[in-house]
């Protein structure tokens, strides 16, 4: 067999071979002498019948079959001396028979495309870093005396501080229904979700009373709205006092001071982990903007169809897959590039893992965890999870190199930008 590999573009490749008329001939003779040794063709007995009465009954089907054969084994063959890393099915875009000439064709398949990486060290990067407050200790042992503050219900009408449970029709001034169902909420009069004017408004107010006030939108503050408000329950939130007994009540806290210090080191851990996060995710796009290339839109193709399927297990309910698929279109190739990029990257650093470094990892994790380092290294020793081992294990090892090499410059956090305290 004679062939060509042409390259389109750098995932695309263009299979174009030519098998001499004499070798598909061959394989058609093979075909025939296995199929006489098998078949009953009335008037000879089995086995017996001359090939070319073979050849006139089954010919036509069986050069078809010859034909297809050669063809997958042509491609396959380009496949493994070219060392194609394919994508996707491969497609025969022409495919000719001449009994003198033979068989020709062009199969073109899509393969993980050869990239250049024109920059991934000295790239510059920002990482947030914050020093946690007594302020933010402060607001979150207040959050944490909200979630386990007592329920009372009001009977005297709501004072400020206190939550109203209502529904919630906005109406005209004159006290008409503007189009649109009741919505039923929680308020808690002083936090002004409506504006100062509605929860002044609802104080005194009862359960099963109805009132009406005027109010505003945050995002339309200076458009007075009116509203009819039905009550259906007052509740005050009797708040725990801030004590050892609270401290050691929430938990394994020995005191006040130990809770304050361990939520210290909680929103230290918090901040350094999301700061890690961004700084990763920065990585990810400065590598991506500074070596563009394309990707297979078979790999994307195969991504999405994976996601969908993780999808459909989560919600198990129907959804627009197409709307979905066009959606996480842009997530899909980012991921894509970032695994390309990542498998560059040890290729030309030879970052590999060695099974010295694997050891290793069982034997920290058997420390950290009470788990039994027999029983660890036998759940590694399983093919698929040794494999996402190595490879959790060589990514690490790909971001520690790109982030040793990069030029970080740590930023401020301000506090304000940070919702870990009230999340």
């Amino acid at each position: 067999m004679d062939y060509s590999v042409n390259k389109p573009n750098s995932w695309l490749r263009e299979i174009q071979f030519h098998i001499p008329a004499e070798e598909v001939q061959q394989k058609v003779n093979e075909k025939i002498s296995a199929i006489r040794k098998n078949v009953s063709i009335p008037g000879f007995r089995k086995g017996k019948a001359p090939a070319d009465v073979i050849r006139l009954r089954f010919g036509k089907a069986i050069l078809e079959e010859v034909l297809e054969d050669a063809l997958n084994d042509a491609y396959w063959e380009v496949v493994k001396k070219e060392n194609l890393l394919t994508v996707s099915s491969p497609e025969a875009k022409e495919q000719n028979w001449d009994e003198t000439e033979g068989l020709s064709g062009v199969i073109e398949v899509q393969v993980e495309p050869e990239i250049e990486l024109e920059k991934y060290t000295g790239l510059k990067l920002t990482k947030e870093i914050h020093e946690v407050t007594d302020e933010e200790i402060e607001e979150t042992i207040q959050r944490l005396r909200e979630e386990n503050a007592a329920i009372q219900a009001v009977e005297d009408g709501a004072q400020e501080g206190d939550y109203v449970k209502a529904e919630i029709q906005e109406v005209s001034e004159s006290g008409v229904p503007i189009v649109g169902q009741r919505e039923e909420k929680e308020i808690r009069l002083g936090d002004k979700a409506y504006g100062d004017e509605f929860d002044k408004g609802l104080l005194g107010v009862k359960k099963d009373e109805e009132r009406r006030v005027s109010g505003v939108l945050s995002a339309q503050p200076d458009l007075k709205r009116h509203y009819s408000v039905r009550v259906k329950d007052v509740v005050r939130h009797i708040l725990p006092d801030v004590t050892d007994d609270f401290a050691k009540d929430l938990g394994d806290y020995e005191s006040l001071e130990d809770l304050r210090n361990k939520i210290r080191k909680y929103l230290e851990l918090e901040y350094e982990r999301r700061a890690n996060e961004a700084l990763l995710d920065g990585l990810v796009n400065a590598l991506i903007n500074e070596n563009p290339f394309e990707v297979p839109p078979a790999m994307v193709d195969t991504y999405l169809d994976a996601y969908v399927e993780d999808v459909k297990k989560q919600l198990k309910s129907d959804f627009d897959v197409d709307a979905f698929k066009e959606a996480q279109k842009p997530v899909a190739i980012r991921e894509i590039k970032w695994y390309l990029i990542k498998k560059k990257i040890a290729e030309l650093e030879n970052i590999q893992v060695t099974d010295e470094e694997i050891d290793q990892y069982i034997e920290n994790l058997a420390k950290s965890t009470g788990q039994s380092e027999r029983k660890l290294k036998a759940k590694y020793s399983l093919k698929d999870r040794r494999n996402r081992l190595v490879n959790d294990l060589r990514d690490k090892k790909i971001i520690d190199f790109l982030l040793e090499k990069s030029e970080i410059e740590e930023v401020e956090l301000q506090a304000s930008e940070s919702d870990i305290v009230d999340g």
